[in-house]
Parts: structure tokens; sequence; C-alpha cells
């Protein structure tokens, strides 16, 4: 019995050093493990993707983490909230560059680098990053592979080729794992209506999806070869505190907040400045009253699928009984559950949730120019 329960140790010590021998060189390269305590106080990051630069024709020059900027993040970690707040910047946004004049955000990258990048951002949202992290393209391939794919629906046939950017992308609608490949090819279309905003709301449904990927036991399972397929791939000036720090904050399992910085478009996207100071008053600053959530006379953008046209018309009335207007907004692809979302405090759609029975969720995947939206999975509880 003795030898049975050593050797049974033994095993566990062994299947404990492979899980985590991946993550050797990251911690030898960065000297940081989870700090139980996590985070003590707010953290406001900037995260932003590198585009590949080029040297000739179709080829790629080495990583310099100076490339266009492209998914660009004001993200604030806050463990007083318990939430992670990630704010999404379209890059068409224009903004006076100091010494430069006025560019299009995501110029600041191979302009300045990260230092000038915080100043974009800062001259945009008001909110000035204390960190950065910069991560190249490979990295989304490497992570997502690493991870074993990640789930997401594709909501319309998506095609487009591009030589010089290595972009071959050929998917088909239905929900569906990803590889690293096409996880990548998922993000960066904007070969359609909405351009830039709608690679952004896609962008969002991955976070959402790529967090409760990374939290189940497979995932979690999987985290330390994750952990050393990006890290190569990513530069940063979070101190070694602070990624500890970080890293523990991570394993309270925070809420997830996913925002578009409001606008319209406009030769770009023009900001709605009123829109974006309660944003930043609510999430950022904590200087956002509570208020109250009227429902009556908001705009609420109904979202259904082939076959959903008698579940529309019974939440078009229920909807109108609770004095709201209703858009229709006819899909592709049928919503995988019935949600309401807000790109905004999120008061609204808590109240709406609540009159409806459904969940509820802060997301810029919202439907622009709609108050509110409401997505219609298979059935309606109402």
């Amino acid at each position: 019995m003795r030898r049975f329960i050593l050797l049974l140790l033994l095993a566990s010590l062994v299947a404990l050093g492979l899980w985590a021998y991946p993550l050797v060189g990251p911690v030898v390269r960065h000297g940081a493990l989870p700090a139980p305590e996590g985070l003590k106080a707010p953290l406001t990051l900037l995260v932003y993707g590198s585009s590949p630069e080029y040297v000739g024709y179709h080829r790629r020059a080495p990583e310099r983490f100076r490339g266009l900027a492209d998914t660009i993040l004001l993200v604030r970690l806050d463990p007083l909230a318990q939430r992670v707040v990630v704010l999404s910047i379209p890059r068409d946004v224009w903004v006076e560059l100091p010494g430069h004049g006025w560019h299009k955000v995501n110029a600041a990258s191979p302009l300045g680098g990260p230092e000038l990048m915080k100043e974009a951002v800062a001259r945009l949202t008001g909110i000035r990053a204390e960190r950065y992290l910069v991560v190249s393209t490979e990295a989304l391939r490497r992570g997502v592979d690493a991870l074993g794919g990640v789930r997401v629906c594709v909501e319309k046939p998506m095609r487009y080729r591009d030589m010089a950017a290595g972009l071959d992308i050929n998917l088909e609608p239905g929900c569906q794992v990803l590889n690293g490949e096409q996880a990548e090819g998922y993000l960066r279309f904007r070969k359609d209506a909405l351009g830039d905003i709608g690679r952004i709301q896609r962008q969002q449904a991955f976070f959402h999806a790529l967090k409760e990927q990374l939290l189940s036991p497979a995932g979690l399972l999987r985290l330390p070869r994750v952990v050393a397929a990006v890290e190569p791939y990513v530069r940063t000036d979070l101190t070694r505190g602070e990624k500890g720090a970080i890293l523990g904050f991570a394993m309270k399992r925070p809420g997830l907040v996913s925002l578009l910085l409001p606008g319209r478009f406009a030769g770009g996207w023009a900001v709605d400045q009123e829109a974006l100071r309660e944003l930043v008053a609510f999430y950022f600053t904590g200087e956002g009253g509570t208020g109250e959530a009227e429902l009556d006379g908001r705009l609420v953008a109904l979202v259904y699928g082939p076959g959903q046209e008698a579940l529309a018309e019974r939440a078009r009335e229920r909807l109108r009984a609770l004095g709201l207007r209703v858009l229709a907004h006819p899909v592709d692809l049928a919503p995988s559950r019935t949600e309401v979302l807000e790109n905004g405090p999120g008061r609204l759609a808590e109240a709406l949730a609540q009159e409806l029975g459904v969940p509820f969720r802060v997301s810029g995947e919202a439907i622009l120019g709609a108050d509110l939206t409401l997505r219609l999975g298979g059935d309606l509880p109402f």
C-alpha cells in the first residue's frame, strides 16, 4: 500500500512537472509567478497589435513591433469591481499627434512606438495608460493553436485574399472551432459594410469566447502551453511585480466588459464625446452615478435569424408593451442564445433583462444607432 501511494505521488509530481514545464522559459525571462493577493489597485494598460512590416515584395521584415497598430485596446484591470474593462478604439479615428500633425490613430505606432500610442489614446479618451503591451500577429496564431482552437459562431461567409499580408480568409457561416490561422482571418476580416467597426465587434465576440475557453478545465490544462507559445511575440513595460499581480488577479476569474469607442461613421470614426465621457466616468475613473434606467421611448434593435420570424413577432409585441421602439435586424445566422446587449454603462440592459427574464452583457457587439440590442436565441422565456 505504501509503495502504491509513493508511486501515485511520484506520478502526480511528474504530471505536474510536464504541465508546468512550458512555463519555465517565460518565468526565467520575466521572473513572474501569480501573486496570491493579485492586484491591490486598478491598473490601466494600452494593448495593441502590431501589423507585419515588409522589405521588398511579399517579404516580412524582422519583427520590431513598430508596424501600424491593428487592434487597439484600452484595458482597465479593476480589482475593486472584480472586472476587466476593454475599450476598443477603431484604428480609423483621427487624432493630432505631437510633432506629426493629424493622423489616424494606428499611425502612432510606426511614428513613435508605444509612447506615442499612449499619447494618442490619451488625447482621444482622456485616460493615459500606465503600461503598454504590444502583440505581433504571430502571437494570435500560435496562442490559439496551443489552446486547441477557439469555438466561435461565424455569422456569414468571409472570403478575402491578400498575398502581401499573408491573409487567405475562407470561412463558412456557422458555429465552429477555429485554428490559429482561421482565427486571425476572422479577427482581421473587414471587407463588409461595417468595415473596421464590424471587425471590432467580431473581436469582442472572440474575447468572450476566448475567456470561456481559457477558464474551462481543458483550457486551464493547456494554459502553460498557451503562455509559452505567445510570450516570444509580446513586448511590454510591465514590471515583474505587476506581471505577477496581474496573473494573480486573472486567477480570481474577474468579469469582462467589452466596449466600442462610441461614435459614428464620418470620414473615419467620429467620436461621440458625451457618450465617451459617460463610459470613462463609469468604468475608468469611478465618477459615474447610478441614475435611473428609463426604458420608455428607447430604441431596441431586435436581432433574429432565418425561421425565427414568429419569435421575433412575440418579442416585438413584448418590447412595445414596455414602451420601447423596435428596429428589426434580421441576420443570416440565428444568435446562439437570447440576451440583451448595451454599449454603455449597462443600466438599461440590466433593466430590460430583468423585465424579460434573460441575461445581459455590456458589449460593443450591440447594433450601432440603437440604445439596446435584443438577440433572440432558440426560445424565449416570455
